[in-house]
């Protein structure tokens, strides 16, 4: 049995178009301000782990631990991965769906015959799914392996 996009008389939705430069550019905005997180993480997790009852503090968004006796690399690396986790990632893909979700509704509301508003808010999904939120993945996968590069150079320049 197919689809229903394919049972005819069937509204199906237009392919989604985007300016993916605009997109790419818009990630790449989002993730400058990963940086002010890891500073963030770096000021605000010694009073966590302090107050800590545990000899380990977990690491937010991360699946890491610090124990009370961490080293300042082991501050930073937390750090960094937490500001690089699952919830900036999230952050990210809503921000940036909110720049473009008016320009993917206004593609949805041209189509003739109008769309019922179930095949538009899937339509809408699928694309999120299988565009936005892996190219935000990606990017902040990548951040995350670039500064995290950094801090291994930093550490053999030092040694």
């Amino acid at each position: 049995m197919g689809c229903l996009g394919s049972v005819p008389g069937v509204p199906q939705a237009p392919e989604i178009e985007l300016d993916m430069e605009a997109v790419g550019e818009a990630i790449t905005d989002a993730i400058k301000g990963i940086p002010d997180n890891i500073d963030k993480n770096v000021r605000e997790f010694p009073d966590e782990i302090k107050q800590c009852p545990d000899e380990k503090w977990a690491v937010p968004d991360t699946t890491m631990e610090l124990a009370k006796d961490y080293t300042e690399d082991d501050l930073l690396l937390a750090a960094t991965v937490s500001a690089c986790g699952g919830a900036v990632k999230d952050a990210i893909k809503d921000s940036i769906w909110g720049q473009f979700e008016p320009k993917i509704d206004e593609q949805l509301d041209g189509v003739e015959p109008a769309l019922p508003k179930g095949i538009k808010d899937k339509a809408k999904d699928k694309f999120k799914e299988a565009t936005i939120d892996p190219l935000v993945d990606k990017a902040v996968d990548e951040a995350l392996d670039k500064l995290k590069e950094e801090m291994n150079k930093t550490d053999k320049t030092e040694e």
